[in-house]
């Protein structure tokens, strides 16, 4: 079975944190347009319903939806650091 981007990201927060907040030590930045201010995630963690939910900088929690125009840059950036944290926490331990 292959598995998308998002549901490696779902596994990777659940094996690192389980059903807890996964704090990051700096924001995960995503930059939308040129123009706008970059979406600072500081947090992750995922539902038992293999949800992803990131919070901003205003300690808001946001569900990350599929449809959402601007998920795809989300998830590519969670992706990237999560993956990074979990080859980290494997040579620490």
């Amino acid at each position: 079975m292959t598995n998308t981007i998002y549901q490696e990201c779902v596994d990777i927060v659940r094996g690192l944190a389980g059903h807890e907040f996964l704090y990051f030590d700096t924001a995960v930045e995503v930059k939308t347009t040129p123009h706008t201010y970059p979406f600072n995630a500081w947090a992750v963690c995922a539902s038992p319903k293999d949800e992803l939910y990131v919070m901003d900088s205003d300690e808001q929690w946001h569900r990350v939806e599929l449809t959402d125009n601007n998920a795809a840059l989300v998830i590519g950036s969670l992706y990237q650091r999560l993956k990074m944290m979990r080859i980290r926490y494997a040579k620490a331990s």
